[in-house]
């Protein structure tokens, strides 16, 4: 049974000001018959360690209750031409995060992970990162742009917090986004015996694949993004999940559902056990 509700959460790129933080990271819910925003009050802050400010709107009551002889429409995945990896990978200027590598690692181990990522560079902001979610049959389904501070190799937050999508660059209209794993391409390089860790940034994925390239490094992109219907690809591998601290409960709460479903995942409690910041991840226990 599918049950559709009638207010959701926003899935476009677009966020507002938090009444709770005041920051631009407020994700609205939408009445889903109108498609207009509700008020400024019912939604969801991005920001969940550092905010966490959730409301949702009275009322959201299922307004349809399909089974499989309603005729209903589904939204098909949009997915980006595979030319603009080439276009983009051609760039001339490099990425701050990218510079900040070479200062780190070796130019050729800094290549070699640019090429295996697909990292490349965008002038949506001045030294932006381009990171491309290529899903497990090579489909672009998205481009992440974030912008890093190339000496700390810190994401830039002042004056705000510069996070946005190629689509929205390119200005794509009706572009549906569905993402996938950061690196979730790269399982068919591996074998079902091998081990993939998964964190929840980019930045820490690249970095740990460079200290650790033993094992596949994915990222969810977001504390939200480790969920089934994210994970769902990765299901037959052994996994070790490395949730930022103070993440630990939630992730390995869903860790313990998802195992049940056949799923092979063991939730580090490496971070909470060390003195780093709240959010800190396995770059700022290592580096």
């Amino acid at each position: 049974m599918k049950k559709n509700y009638k207010y959701s959460l926003d899935t476009s790129s677009k966020k507002f000001v938090c009444s709770n933080c005041n920051k631009k990271t407020f994700v609205k819910f939408i009445d889903n018959e109108t498609q207009q925003y509700l008020n400024h009050i019912d939604g969801r802050c991005d920001r969940e360690s550092k905010c966490g400010y959730f409301k949702k709107p009275s009322g959201n009551t299922i307004s349809t209750i399909c089974n499989t002889n309603c005729n209903t429409t589904v939204i098909q995945t949009t997915y980006h031409n595979q030319n603009l990896l080439q276009r983009y990978a051609n760039c001339k200027q490099q990425s701050n995060f990218i510079i900040y590598l070479h200062k780190h690692f070796t130019q050729q181990d800094v290549l070699r992970v640019v090429k295996k990522y697909h990292i490349c560079t965008t002038n949506y902001w001045y030294g932006a990162t381009l990171f491309w979610q290529i899903d497990d049959l090579n489909r672009i389904r998205g481009g992440k742009i974030m912008k890093y501070n190339s000496i700390t190799g810190k994401r830039v937050k002042e004056p705000f917090n510069h996070v946005s999508w190629m689509h929205k660059q390119l200005k794509l209209p009706n572009f549906v986004l569905q993402q996938c794993l950061f690196g979730l391409h790269l399982i068919n390089t591996i074998s079902k015996s091998d081990t993939i860790c998964i964190v929840e940034s980019e930045k820490t994925a690249i970095i740990m694949s460079l200290l650790i390239p033993d094992f596949l490094w994915l990222a969810t992109g977001s504390k939200t993004g480790f969920k089934e219907e994210i994970l769902a690809p990765v299901r037959k591998y052994k996994i070790i999940a490395y949730p930022d601290k103070t993440e630990f409960s939630k992730w390995n709460a869903t860790t313990q559902l998802l195992n049940k479903k056949g799923f092979q995942i063991e939730c580090s409690q490496l971070l909470e056990n060390f003195d780093i910041e709240d959010g800190g991840d396995l770059v700022d226990f290592l580096v």
